[in-house]
């Protein structure tokens, strides 16, 4: 009756189908609001990226970051790209080219920076409108726009849907090529039906970078631990939270185990390899030792190929290491279960002990290896933004402790598993027990090998 439970319980410890790690991306995302009144067009121009994107091109346009908090690198950037927003923006009416102007922005920060940039011009009471946005040609971000007339102006031609809340979000791999148009440019006539004396505005003349509108911030003044959201650990960094870099490293340790617990993150490979490896929670815990480690100098090397090489590659990155891992962790997994079903290790007279100690040794740390390989993203995010706001040294010092809080949950892991192990083969007197949890362990590691083969 042991059998079935022991194999259910290592089976409940495969991957998840969820991603391991969150991949950043290089895309922005755009919502472009145009507002037509008598005499006025006004424009509320949405961006939304990740906050790892946002560093990589403040550090092209100005060099190193203020040294500041998070929320000051954050208003840097609304306060560089605003004018550069707003020329991108091209607006003409009867072919003239209207050049608009930054009136401010505003600035939320929930789970990834979100602007909403704030343009204005003035136009002639009737023209035929064209609009086109050439921001972020490279991006491969989703786009938006909706035009509406307001205050008696009339729209006639290729209309839009006056709200862009009305309008899907869709990648631009399934919009057809007029959609895709359609998102980023349109051309119409408009005219004014009644006459409305347009409301004298005050000038608005373009402005210095430093001094467009202060953002309003959507983030409390008060101090609080950092929130849930993929730029948690970034929010580290912040030097209003309060904390003292021992009150940091305790939340960044806190981090780094509840980042463990998540699925994937190398408990299966800990449960997995003890049961197989007829392992005790020692060979457990060298083995969360070794992918600690080697997570954390994942993290680094990639955040150094990236700074190097200023690559915004992440997902071509995440998938090589990905299929490296499987690859090596099928192998691994395959050849172990051929020696249990070929009947090597079972008992103590065996030619070669499946733990024999220099082979078992090199598994172990060859599987810690290949666990460890694929990197954290936010981690690499927190280490760029560390180096780009002058603060790296207080940002490997977090990472540690990160690796540390993943390291003591895969050590709990290999220890629980060990313990599982010992209670089902405690009386297994014929070591056919001992046989099929060698088996189950190593099939585990063969569908992980698979599974993550297969992943990207």
């Amino acid at each position: 009756m042991r059998r079935p439970h022991l194999l259910l319980l290592v089976f409940a410890l495969l991957p998840s189908s969820a991603r391991a790690h969150d991949i950043p991306n290089a895309r922005v995302d755009r919502s472009i609001q145009i507002h037509l009144r008598p005499g006025r067009l006004t424009a509320d121009y949405e961006v939304s990226l990740s906050e790892l994107t946002l560093t990589r091109d403040l550090r092209d346009l100005i060099g190193a970051l203020p040294d500041g908090d998070r929320r000051d690198w954050l208003e840097r950037y609304g306060q560089e790209t605003a004018l550069l927003n707003a020329k991108g923006l091209l607006i003409s009416v009867d072919g003239r080219p209207l050049p608009l102007q930054a009136r401010g922005f505003d600035l939320k920060t929930e789970e990834h920076p979100q602007y909403t940039f704030h343009f204005a011009v003035a136009i002639p009471p009737r023209g035929r409108l064209k609009v086109q946005d050439t921001n972020f040609v490279s991006s491969e971000g989703t786009s938006r726009l909706a035009l509406r007339g307001e205050e008696g102006v009339v729209l006639r031609g290729d209309l839009l849907p006056a709200d862009v809340q009305l309008i899907s979000v869709q990648p631009l791999w399934l919009m057809s090529d007029l959609e895709e148009r359609r998102s980023k440019q349109a051309e119409l006539d408009y005219h004014t039906a009644t006459h409305v004396a347009p409301t004298k505005a005050e000038p608005t003349p373009i402005v210095p970078s430093d001094r467009v509108r202060k953002p309003v911030v959507s983030v409390k003044p008060e101090r609080t631990a950092p929130s849930r959201g993929s730029d948690r650990l970034s929010r580290l960094l912040d030097r209003s939270s309060g904390f003292s870099l021992l009150g940091l490293t305790l939340i960044a340790f806190g981090l780094g185990a509840a980042h463990a617990i998540q699925p994937g993150h190398g408990k299966t490979l800990v449960a997995a390899t003890v049961v197989a490896e007829r392992g005790s929670w020692l060979r457990g815990t060298l083995l969360a030792l070794v992918t600690t480690a080697t997570h954390t100098g994942s993290v680094l090397l990639v955040a150094l190929g990236l700074w190097l090489t200023r690559s915004s590659r992440y997902e071509l990155i995440h998938s090589t290491l990905t299929m490296i891992a499987g690859f090596v962790i099928a192998a691994i997994g395959f050849w172990r279960l051929g020696r249990h079903l070929g009947g090597y290790g079972e008992h103590d007279e065996d030619p070669v002990p499946l733990t024999s100690s220099s082979g078992g040794h090199r598994n172990i740390v060859g599987l810690g290896v290949v666990g460890g390989l694929v990197p954290c993203w936010d981690a690499v995010a927190l280490i760029l933004l560390a180096e780009a706001v002058g603060q790296l040294r207080i940002g490997v010092v977090l990472l540690v402790a990160f690796g540390l809080g993943m390291a003591a949950v895969l050590i709990a892991v290999g220890w629980m598993a060990a313990r599982c192990r010992q209670f089902f083969t405690r009386f297994d007197r014929d070591a056919r027990v001992e046989h099929w949890v060698g088996v189950a362990g190593s099939l585990v590691l063969c569908v992980m090998g698979v599974y993550l083969l297969g992943s990207p």
